[in-house]
């Protein structure tokens, strides 16, 4: 169900609460989790229905039990955004904030999404996992790097999840970024050229390219 399906069950909800009690029950996750069922819950609410929840099947639930990872606060972006940009923000904004990153990825952009976290800092740790609550479950710990290569030799099928745990990244000192932006203004070099050079510098591209823009 789509969420233009979600809003068109309502009138079919309507005529079925006037006899007695109806569970919305679905076989892909928790209903709201990155899934219709929010608005079939408000409008529920709306007509003045009690809601009760019973605990079921939850990826995200599941893999922050089995991660291994021990936290007690961390960020949820539902599914990773389809543009390369959004994407390296997403994480860039994790690794900024040194906080933990959850998302759910499509296994058709798996491997090009780790890839770019990869570019972006190879040593972050990273735990992923697919097809949770189902047969095939599995978990993948380790470097973005060591997981990416881990990754590489399996098939990619079924919902997969990643978890970017930045809260010990060392963050490069914004001076240093601002002296080398300074220096590459004055030699009159283009926007693509700065991206580039930048991982001479040890620096991450976006970031240099910022300061640069800046200038």
């Amino acid at each position: 169900m789509d969420q233009h399906q979600e809003s068109r069950s309502f009138a079919q909800f309507d005529r079925l609460i006037q006899t007695g009690d109806v569970a919305y029950v679905t076989d892909a996750g928790a209903p709201g989790l990155s899934d219709p069922g929010a608005g079939l819950v408000a409008h529920a609410r709306s007509k003045g229905v009690s809601i009760e929840v019973l605990p079921g099947p939850s990826s995200l639930t599941a893999f922050i039990s089995g991660c291994g990872v021990l936290f007690s606060s961390f960020y949820f972006g539902g599914f990773l955004p389809k543009k390369t940009n959004d994407i390296q923000r997403s994480f860039e904004a994790v690794m900024n904030q040194k906080t933990v990153g959850i998302w759910f990825e499509s296994p058709k952009r798996l491997l090009a999404t780790l890839s770019l976290l990869s570019q972006q800092d190879p040593t972050v740790p990273v735990v992923l996992a697919k097809e949770l609550t189902k047969p095939y479950a599995a978990f993948f710990s380790g470097t973005v790097e060591t997981v990416l290569a881990l990754v590489s030799t399996e098939i990619i099928k079924g919902e997969w999840l990643i978890m970017v745990d930045a809260r010990q990244i060392v963050t490069q000192t914004p001076n240093r970024y601002v002296d080398i932006a300074h220096a590459l203004k004055s030699a009159d070099l283009t926007a693509r050229q700065v991206k580039q050079l930048a991982p001479l510098f040890d620096c991450k591209k976006n970031e240099l390219y910022d300061y640069f823009q800046q200038l």
